[in-house]
Parts: structure tokens; C-alpha cells; sequence
């Protein structure tokens, strides 16, 4: 259990990585931001690879409570709330999905944290390939589709635009990629 200033300072760290990444913030950034001394994030989380782990674990669970809450009357609706949530990361004051910011970083993330995202990846994998092989059932998406590979590229192809969508400042590009992916997809 978290206690308030802990869960703030997780707060602040998730919301700087999400905006520069694991090596683009430090404990003195946050510290400022939470209005404590840097000494005072050591308490609650010893090292940065520690808060790091924290926040990144925090996201997955989230993320996968998100994920199990979703609804939609088709497989096509499903895919297309699981883009609208990555929509809704990006209208945040323009921030990116955490686990995709964390993988631009894995060659230098502590070897816990690289854990966290390869956990935060495997459970979209899994949760959009058991969308697709249910639409694939009920007749809604292509049966000539893998729905683990699709998933893979569908992940990817979101986190991508993302990136891209953010970099060039066009929003609806996120959004126009999302709808491409689910009309290869539909049958």
C-alpha cells in the first residue's frame, strides 16, 4: 500500500516518462514538481531504475483493468475502443503510450523495467488476439487473418503512429492509421 506522496511522486514520474522517456527526467525534475527534496523520493523509491519498474507496472495494470472493462457490440468496435484509448493518451497534453516510450528506451533500461514492458506488450498481444479469434468466430473479422500476428502489427502499428502523430502535431493521424488497420482486418 502507497501512501499519498508515493503515489504522487509515481504520478509525476509516469507522466515524464510518458513525455521524455527513462532518460529524460531525473529525481531532482521530479522532486520540483512534487515540491520535496530529491532525498525524499529516495524514501519511497531508492533508485530511478525502482520508481521506473513502479511506474511501468502501475501502467500495465491499469492498461490491462482498461482493457478487461472495454465493451463493443463487434470485434471491429473492440479494436477500435482499444485505439481510442491510445487517441485519448496522445489529447493529454500530447503524451505517448508509456509502454511504447519505455521500448524507444530499452537498450538502456534496467533489466526490470525492460521486464515491465515486455509484460506490458505480451498482454496486448494476447487480449487483441483473443478479440480477433472471437470476431473471427462470430464472422466479423477475416478468417484468413493470424490473429497473434495481427495483433503484433496492430500493436505496433498504433504505437507507431502514435509517435508519428505526435511528431508531426497531427493528432488525427493516430486515428486514421487505427481505422486503416481495422479495415484490413474486417470482413
Amino acid at each position: 500500500m502507497q501512501n499519498d506522496k508515493a503515489s504522487e511522486i509515481l504520478s509525476v514520474a509516469r507522466k515524464a516518462m510518458m513525455e521524455r522517456g527513462y532518460n529524460g527526467f531525473s529525481f531532482r525534475d521530479l522532486a520540483a514538481e512534487v515540491g520535496i527534496k530529491s532525498a525524499s523520493i529516495h524514501y519511497h523509491y531508492p533508485t530511478k531504475a525502482a520508481l521506473a519498474e513502479a511506474a511501468a507496472r502501475d501502467y500495465r495494470e491499469w492498461c490491462s483493468k482498461t482493457l478487461d472493462g472495454l465493451s463493443a457490440a463487434d470485434a471491429p468496435g473492440m479494436l477500435f475502443a482499444y485505439g481510442n484509448l491510445f487517441v485519448e493518451i496522445l489529447k493529454d497534453e500530447g503524451r505517448v503510450c508509456l509502454g511504447g516510450v519505455l521500448a524507444i528506451d530499452a537498450t538502456t533500461l534496467p533489466p526490470r523495467v525492460r521486464a515491465e514492458v515486455e509484460r506490458f506488450f505480451e498482454g496486448h498481444h494476447e487480449w487483441l488476439s483473443a478479440v480477433l479469434r472471437d470476431g473471427q468466430r462470430n464472422g466479423e473479422i477475416r478468417p484468413d487473418i493470424n490473429p497473434e500476428r495481427f495483433a503484433q502489427a496492430f500493436v505496433s502499428g498504433v504505437e507507431g503512429a502514435m509517435m508519428v502523430a505526435r511528431g508531426i502535431g497531427k493528432p488525427d493521424h493516430l486515428t486514421q492509421t487505427i481505422d486503416q488497420l481495422i479495415q484490413l482486418v474486417r470482413r
